[in-house]
């Protein structure tokens, strides 16, 4: 055989492997979810990912789901990848997450990029052993006992704020249009080194919070861009990408770890290398420098475990998710920012809180913040159902399993299906927005209105079991472990703000994007990356 004939047989063996590796994991997929039904419009090469990466986050699951009329879809994936299945239904989400969650790890690629951000702390690590391992060594830290004896703290970072803000203003003429996003990042990396770690960031303004923010926003730029989107397909499809640290889509996510770990991380072990720290300390630096210095966790666990803590707060990917995810207070301020955006498009509301937070006296104690101010209380839930930190989890079935269904579906044939079948390997999407949005759960689900949680909220069964009938904070045993620290910090940093600004709608369109947590993006802004433009003017 010459050498023609060798390179063109050669050739072809290639095209034959490469399309059964393309394609049988397909076939198998789509023969078990063969009654699941399928939305139209999928490209060759995209499938229906595209589709929604280029729309607001949860927003195509939402149209899909309606016009199916089921909460439980599949859709194709991007690069050949076998079919998705998206599970809005709330049997198979607690299903999923609560009574078997040890059975669906994060996906290859959200495991990757946990580390990447996080390191391998209580973010990224599985199994059930090694999660409750974790997840105790951390828990004490953000009790509420610990959260009441932080209140000064919190107050504190919620002040210096207001007043950086008040001083831009004033240099500005009393108002002006600021991007919020980046302004309440200051206030709550402020809180975290204030009561995790004794750390002073300056009010956000340091040598270090500048270098952790920057790295933070050069990776949500590089997240929320096209360049982001083409590389988590292939790192999806091919996830033996994860390992390649030159590709820039990966670096970014790496030095965000590496600011903290070179920076700050390694001070605080500096400073605390010889203090002599006991169980009985609840801040978690000690804990964490205890488990250390016992031979509990080692060095490196040590360090990602601050990491982590950066982000702790939000997303159940980054807390667990996080994040996280992520979470944390990187998206503690997302989620104010979104409050403060909501508030200036609806005046009224935000008359309405002012006023119940002037006629409050003096600050309010973390428990006086879960009692004595209601209506705080609704805009808080409000704004977490709309949106949430981390708009979905993406899990994949460690084995073959059997998903109950609370809305059956209609099969091919016209029968009832009250559970589906998967295999071992099953992608799952879980879109937590379109969840927590969900027109027939919530009525005017898409709406911002607190007053409802002040009514009678939807029948138990037709929502989730996690926090306020929500998916924000993921439920069960991978419930984000800092949702009361979040909401503590986030109910403290609005009510100081709304006190001492009013805050105005811009006229900008927002899309909500996704870079490990949830983004906002100027509509036609998109190469700026994350922003959220408010006129700011003092009361």
């Amino acid at each position: 055989m010459n050498v023609e004939s060798w390179t063109t047989a050669s050739c072809t063996i290639l095209a034959v492997t490469a399309f059964i590796y393309l394609f049988e994991g397909r076939r198998r997929s789509g023969k078990l979810l063969h009654d699941v039904p399928m939305p139209e419009g999928a490209s060759l090469l995209w499938g229906h990912e595209m589709i929604v990466s280029r729309m607001t986050v949860g927003e195509a699951y939402a149209q899909w789901m309606a016009q199916l009329h089921s909460q439980t879809i599949k859709i194709r994936g991007a690069l050949f990848k076998p079919d998705i299945l998206v599970v809005a239904d709330p049997l198979a989400v607690t299903h999923i997450m609560q009574r078997h969650v040890y059975d669906y790890p994060h996906s290859d690629v959200v495991r990757a990029r946990i580390a990447r951000l996080l390191g391998k702390s209580l973010g990224w690590v599985e199994g059930e052993t090694e999660h409750r391992r974790m997840r105790n060594l951390v828990a004490p830290s953000l009790a509420p006992d610990a959260l009441r004896r932080g209140t000064a703290d919190t107050y504190g970072a919620a002040e210096r704020l207001a007043n950086n803000l008040e001083t831009h203003l004033l240099e500005q003429g009393g108002s002006t249009v600021v991007s919020i996003v980046d302004w309440v990042n200051q206030a709550t990396l402020e809180v975290i080194g204030r009561l995790g770690f004794g750390h002073d960031f300056g009010g956000g303004r340091s040598n270090d919070a500048r270098k952790i923010l920057g790295a933070w926003r050069t990776m949500a730029n590089m997240g929320v861009s096209s360049m982001g989107f083409m590389a988590l397909m292939m790192l999806r499809r091919f996830p033996t990408l994860n390992s390649l640290r030159p590709l820039k889509a990966l670096r970014v996510q790496g030095d965000v770890r590496e600011t903290i770990h070179e920076g700050v991380a390694k001070e605080l072990l500096r400073r605390n290398a010889n203090t002599d720290l006991g169980v009985e300390d609840s801040d978690l630096l000690s804990r964490l420098i205890s488990a250390h210095n016992s031979g509990s966790i080692e060095r490196d666990e040590l360090m990602d475990h601050y990491v982590h803590v950066r982000y702790i707060q939000l997303s159940h990917n980054l807390c667990l998710r996080v994040f996280a995810s992520i979470a944390g207070s990187e998206t503690t301020a997302q989620s104010l920012a979104y409050a403060i955006w909501e508030l200036a498009r609806n005046p009224h509301v935000q008359a309405r809180l002012r006023e119940e937070a002037m006629a409050y006296h003096g600050s309010p104690s973390y428990d006086d913040l879960q009692t004595q101010l209601p209506y705080l209380d609704a805009v808080t839930r409000e704004v977490l159902r709309l949106h949430p930190a981390a708009p979905y989890m993406e899990r994949v079935s460690l084995k073959e399993d059997v998903l109950p269904l609370r809305h059956p579906i209609v099969g091919k044939q016209g029968q009832e299906v009250s559970s589906i079948a998967i295999a071992a390997g099953q992608m799952i999407f879980i879109p937590i927005t379109t969840i927590n949005t969900m027109c027939s759960v919530w009525g005017d689900g898409k709406v911002f209105r607190p007053d409802r949680w002040m009514d009678e909220l939807p029948p138990k069964d037709l929502c989730s079991t996690g926090w306020s009938r929500m998916l924000t904070f993921s439920e069960g045993p991978r419930t984000c472990i800092g949702y009361k620290f979040a909401i503590f910090q986030f109910k403290v940093i609005l009510l100081t703000l709304v006190r001492r600004f009013e805050f105005k709608d811009t006229g900008e369109v927002i899309i909500d994007r996704v870079a490990s947590s949830l983004q906002p993006v100027v509509q036609g802004q998109e190469e700026l990356g994350p922003q959220l433009p408010i006129h700011v003017s003092l009361c």
